[in-house]
């Protein structure tokens, strides 16, 4: 018989993760003051979700987020249908929502912590850098992000365990969820050895993702594209892409992509060209080197993104705690500023906002990880050659 007892430091770990959540749920509710901004309680004051007739998203109107989150903003906010008041209905809303996340937000931890134990990592980096996190503290209720990262974690949970078919089940979940877990693909298809395994890495996400889109593209084909189309006409937001390119200049799109594109190639192409301790090790790189290119190789990159990469800082202790502390800290900078005309210039999308320079950093930061996982060994010898010149 299996033991099922939880471990003592995953209960600490989860106790620990359950106050801040709780925290940060209390400082985002909505009609407390000060109550801070949150894209959760955002989309409640929109015509067919918190206001109007209760529509259904991607059949009777335009929503942005992909399927999952549609499902979980709709049926949370039934709750208007019994709560008249909007602003009693509205917290209700937000705090049905947040139990959703917590659901995911534990899910998440509890999943990484079996990758950690798997891997023979170092459980202490679990609150080194994720419960200790700025990203972990402000955003896991700012957004559904936590949602898409639950689903990738467990699939590269089930990929390290072999079970590739419930992986390509979770991959395909979380691009119904976020977009960003269609970057596990690459990483598990340079894994396969023959072309058959690799299309069937391939297209078993994508038939998931299908399968669970089906009826809305079905019943409405425009409405559902919407969501898609409204993401390719956004403009640059938090990228260093500003300092090139006006805001809404489409050529940042093909300048993003490519440079994204570079940076899958690279990071697929040189990692398989280094020596790892174990196989584990090398996929668990490989995640990071593709959520790294995602981060830097995309015209828009808001804060609460940086939650992506706070499992692969676990499980990756030889990414240093100095780079990681010092990105967050100026990702956590662009929420600060954001709506504080005084500090972000009267405006924080321009190039000579504050935010934007923030939000550039942080993405060298990720970048100068990207090629350090890429070529550890350069690095070093770079760093050091720097260093003798210093002290010369």
């Amino acid at each position: 018989m299996r033991d099922s007892t939880i471990p003592r430091e995953l209960r600490d770990i989860l106790l620990a993760a359950t106050l801040i959540y709780v925290f940060s749920v209390w400082e985002h509710l909505p009609g407390l003051v000060p109550s801070h901004y949150t894209d959760i309680a955002s989309v409640f004051y929109r015509e067919g979700i918190g206001q109007g007739p209760h529509l259904i998203p991607y059949y009777d109107f335009t929503f942005e987020y992909p399927l999952l989150v549609g499902v979980f903003v709709y049926l949370c906010s039934s709750v208007r249908i019994w709560v008249a008041n909007f602003s009693q209905a509205m917290a209700y809303y937000t705090v049905l929502m947040n139990l959703i996340l917590y659901a995911f937000t534990m899910g998440t931890i509890v999943t990484l912590y079996r990758i950690v134990v798997k891997v023979k990592g170092e459980v202490s980096r679990m609150w080194k850098c994720f419960l200790v996190m700025p990203s972990y503290l402000m955003f896991v209720t700012y957004n559904w992000d936590i949602v898409a990262i639950f689903f990738s974690t467990l699939a590269l949970q089930y990929f390290l365990k072999g079970e590739k078919g419930k992986a390509d089940l979770s991959v395909g979940l979380g691009i119904a969820a976020k977009l960003f877990p269609a970057m596990l693909v690459p990483v598990f298809m340079a894994e396969e050895k023959t072309w058959p395994q690799r299309l069937k890495r391939l297209a078993a996400p994508l038939l998931v993702f299908l399968a669970l889109n089906t009826p809305f593209i079905l019943a409405n084909f425009n409405r559902w594209f919407d969501t898609w189309r409204y993401h390719a006409q956004w403009g640059i937001e938090d990228s260093w892409l500003i300092f090139f390119f006006n805001q809404m200049d489409p050529n940042a799109h093909y300048a993003a992509l490519a440079v994204l594109l570079y940076l899958v190639y690279k990071g697929l192409a040189d990692s398989g060209k280094r020596s790892y301790a174990s196989g584990e090790e090398r996929i668990i790189t490989r995640v990071f080197l593709m959520y790294a290119a995602w981060l830097f190789g995309n015209y828009v990159v808001t804060p609460q993104m940086a939650l992506i990469l706070l499992p692969l800082f676990v499980l990756l202790p030889s990414i240093p705690l100095p780079a990681i502390y010092a990105a967050e800290v100026f990702n956590a900078l662009i929420i600060v500023l954001w709506f504080t005309p005084e500090l972000n210039l009267g405006n924080p999308l321009i190039a000579s906002s504050p935010v934007q320079w923030f939000s550039a950093i942080r993405q060298v930061i990720w970048l100068t990880l990207f090629i350090y996982m890429l070529y550890p060994d350069k690095v070093k010898r770079w760093t050091q050659r720097l260093l003798e010149r210093v002290e010369t």
